[in-house]
């Protein structure tokens, strides 16, 4: 379930980032967020298999960089 769900996390990143007029804007406030939140930008990736719902925070910003 984990895999689907970070999938569809890389989806709607890929919408928003293509339906905004600044997408700076957007991995700025998740910049944000991660250090409010003191999240690991830099997840073991089979921590990450097992783990995590949403693609790490870094993963997020390279994958809408590339859009």
């Amino acid at each position: 379930m984990q895999v689907l769900s970070r999938k569809h996390e890389y989806e709607a990143d890929r919408f928003a980032a293509t339906t905004v007029e600044n997408r700076e804007a957007m991995i700025e406030a998740l910049k944000k967020l991660s250090k409010d939140n003191l999240s690991n930008l830099t997840p073991h990736p089979f921590y990450v298999f097992l783990n995590y719902s949403h693609p790490p925070v870094l993963q997020r910003v390279e994958a809408m960089r590339e859009i």
